[in-house]
């Protein structure tokens, strides 16, 4: 027999509703002290709010906890009186928070606008009562929307690679900036990168993309050149979390042990991928949430050192099975992308029938085990997802 279940429709941008959001803007005004409670708006078009908060520094206005009263035509009613005449037009802030609790807004436009926290890897969705009503047992994960836009290299994640030359004697690590790029794009920006770092000067490297063997590296010179292994960059003293981002680069451009010097101590006038170049920065991305797994009897799990609980769902990045094409032009992972994800065998979660379903929350994880990035990049990745919560 078939139950009976309510949709609970969740948008990752709907965490902006319960944040109070500061909005500024600038008034012209004057105030004399004949009329300490009363100042007077200059010019037209202006909008003076009432419960807004108004600073000025200086000419007698007072130093804090200004608000506005009233507001009739151009003269505004404050809470506190000025102590000196403003001596002409004064250029006053404004401010007004967009939001409360008990009346909440949607604040998700000027959320993103201005990338306010909290960010889309790690964030809460709340309202002022439960999110929906009923007599549930089991909640199933249905589908999910997600808009990927972590760029190809990120920021302090996979932006640095290392060369080294001369028996091991020199070497110099470059940082390529964040931002999406094709696999040819790729190859031109870290050319240029080098072209930049006058200690690469002596191997006159230029970088190429071939869509069967990934990239080359080629000393113009003929000088031998390698990638630095894990074992040279802890002995030159590079921290455990740069070595890991100089691995995930690694992983990018194809590179590994055969590619450094413990194959090669003299290195190699050119150096190509030994494995196939990795565009996209996680094959995919898990989807926690400790709220909607709390009355779980059987615990999530996976195959990582870290094993972390709360798993609701896994998002394959690659999508429903259609093959991935890499040429010098595109690749998957080279610019942002809308999939849907519809679970063939979705995850039914067990739920309380006493309790209403609260606010939830959502951590967004990557293949390492790491928040997502996109939030310093400014690239957030946002996602819309469907519950179906069953009456028990």
């Amino acid at each position: 027999m078939q139950h009976s279940n309510a949709i609970l429709a969740i948008n990752s941008l709907d965490r902006y509703i319960l944040t109070a959001t500061d909005i500024e803007t600038f008034l012209n005004m004057t105030w004399t002290i004949a009329t300490p409670t009363t100042l007077t708006l200059i010019g037209g078009g202006q909008n003076a709010i009432v419960g807004a908060s108004l600073y000025y520094a200086g000419n007698g206005f007072p130093i804090t906890g200004v608000k506005i009263l009233q507001v009739n035509g151009a003269l505004v009613t404050i809470n506190l009186p000025v102590t000196g005449n403003s001596g002409g037009t004064r250029v006053v802030l404004q401010t007004t928070t967009s939001n409360k609790t008990s009346q909440p807004t949607s604040n998700s436009l000027i959320g993103q606008y201005r990338n306010l926290p909290p960010y889309c890897n790690d964030f809460t969705v709340s309202s002022p009562g439960a999110l929906i009503y009923g007599y549930i047992d089991r909640i199933i994960v249905s589908q999910i929307q997600i808009q990927f836009n972590i760029p190809t290299i990120c920021f302090g994640r996979n932006d640095t690679l290392g060369f080294t030359w001369n028996n091991g004697a020199d070497y110099t690590l470059i940082t390529i900036p964040f931002g999406f790029y094709s696999p040819d794009e790729l190859a031109t920006a870290v050319q240029a990168i080098i072209a930049a770092t006058p200690s690469l000067a002596p191997l006159q490297l230029t970088v190429a993309f071939n869509e069967r063997n990934g990239y080359t590296f080629t000393s113009g010179n003929s000088t031998g050149f390698a990638f630095p292994s894990v074992d040279y960059l802890i002995f030159s003293n590079i921290s455990q979390k740069l070595i890991n981002t100089i691995l995930k680069t690694y992983r990018t451009f194809g590179i590994n042990a055969e590619n450094s010097e413990l194959f090669n101590p003299a290195g190699l006038p050119a150096q190509t991928s030994f494995e196939y170049p990795n565009f996209l920065y996680t094959p995919y991305i898990d989807i926690y949430s400790d709220v909607l797994t709390n009355y779980q009897k059987i615990k999530d799990t996976n195959t990582s050192i870290i094993k972390p609980k709360g798993l609701i769902a896994r998002i394959l990045l690659a999508g429903v099975g259609n093959p991935q094409y890499t040429t010098g032009a595109s690749a998957l992972g080279s610019t942002p992308f809308i999939m849907t994800a519809d679970l063939n065998t979705p995850k039914v979660i067990q739920w309380s029938t006493d309790v209403a379903v609260p606010s939830i929350d959502f951590q967004l994880k990557d293949c390492y085990g790491e928040l997502i990035p996109g939030d310093i990049e400014r690239y957030p990745t946002e996602f819309q997802m469907t519950l179906l919560c069953i009456e028990g």
